[in-house]
């Protein structure tokens, strides 16, 4: 699995412009055969800043999603829009476990 978290900071003056490029980005995003989970939320403490949780099945999916059309209109759409660069990362993760496994785990119950 891989899972890319990015942090993107907007211009206020921008705020519908940019609501409006995440909801024509998002359906198609999670319609894609390797999209597991497409999740964007906003900042409690920093109005304007989006974070985005994406998991995908490969690097491989996430890169054919990089390439996909709603992509490239999202990304093109951005330019004035940005307060700053985006920043993130992407990880590929080897195992994984439930939250109440790790819980369990660390000898915590209830």
């Amino acid at each position: 699995m891989v899972i890319l978290h990015a942090r993107v900071a907007i211009k206020p003056a921008g705020r519908e412009r940019w609501l409006a490029l995440v909801d024509a980005v998002t359906p198609p995003s999670r319609a894609e055969d390797a999209c597991h989970s497409y999740v964007g939320y906003e900042a409690i403490e920093t109005p304007n800043t989006f974070i985005f949780v994406e998991e995908w099945t490969s690097l491989d999916g996430l890169y054919a999603h990089f390439h996909t059309s709603h992509f490239a209109e999202f990304f093109a759409g951005l330019g004035e829009l940005l307060a700053e660069p985006p920043v993130g990362s992407v990880y590929e993760v080897a195992s994984s476990q439930t939250l109440e496994q790790a819980f369990a785990a660390a000898g915590i119950s209830g």
